[in-house]
């Protein structure tokens, strides 16, 4: 946290956003956030709290590399473990994809916990399974971008959009009413934002719609970011995060920290 920071974290009283994730690590043991965490186990929360039609299909489930059959999966799919957090593998033709290398690549990330890289309470003694789900894609083909409902105390605060993933990587945030947020939220190369504001999004049509959602689903949490998908005129869920980029992702302008800090209340 110094290191990310700049001061060390004050345990004891802690004001700012990353100050009061990285406290919520060592100090909440909350049962339902390692079902919500669990990109399998969700599931069945979420059709129990909105419904099922806001699921992405599922279509497999492994619980060992080995047991990946592309010929049992259709043309275009994903594969995610549910342990971690960005281990995802979008197919998008699997005649142009190596079996071999994708099944190698889920062995390695099947035995990687992601709570010794960041101390996630939620992730500690996970099972871990592979969930293949039907890709996703936009009018142009494309994979759609994602909004993610960053929510305190169960109202959404701001939304994060993230643009252009695969050429040159940037994110915006905008509030409720989707005007433009003036900060940024990053991790950053040096004094180098990683990931700048870029262009403008149009609001989503279905924006009221995926408020409501994204509140349903943060309702038990002091704090929770709900990631959602909107494609093809239907909203749908993609997971939850407890702490945004591990809770060692830099404001600027930096006051923005303790300003969302403010929203967190502590249990």
């Amino acid at each position: 946290f110094e290191q990310t920071f700049g001061h060390p974290l004050d345990w004891k009283k802690p004001r700012t956003l990353n100050e009061k994730m990285n406290w919520m690590k060592l100090n909440v043991r909350d049962p339902l956030q390692r079902v919500a965490a669990d990109k399998y186990a969700v599931r069945e929360h979420v059709k129990a709290r909105v419904g099922e039609k806001y699921l992405i299909p599922l279509i497999r489930a492994y619980e060992r590399a080995a047991d990946i059959r592309f010929a049992e999966l259709p043309a275009a799919f994903v594969l995610k473990v549910n342990h971690g957090s960005g281990q995802n593998w979008i197919v998008k033709d699997k005649s142009a994809e190596d079996e071999r290398r994708v099944v190698r690549k889920f062995r390695e990330w099947m035995a990687t916990s992601h709570y010794a890289a960041s101390r996630e309470w939620p992730y500690k003694n996970m099972k871990p399974m592979i969930v293949a789900e039907e890709l996703l894609v936009d009018e142009g083909g494309g994979i759609p971008a994602d909004y993610k409902f960053h929510c305190f105390g169960g109202k959404v605060a701001t939304i994060q959009v993230d643009l252009d993933r695969e050429t040159l990587h940037r994110r915006n945030f905008y509030d409720p009413d989707w005007k433009l947020q003036p900060f940024i939220w990053t991790e950053w190369e040096g004094a180098k934002p990683a990931w700048p504001n870029g262009r403008d999004v149009p609001r989503p049509a279905a924006l009221p719609e995926m408020i409501r959602v994204a509140e349903a689903l943060a309702a038990d949490f002091p704090y929770v970011r709900i990631d959602l998908f909107y494609c093809g005129g239907r909203v749908y869920f993609g997971e939850i995060t407890f702490y945004h980029g591990g809770a060692f992702e830099r404001f600027d302008p930096p006051h923005f920290d303790r300003f969302f800090g403010e929203q967190l209340a502590l249990p």
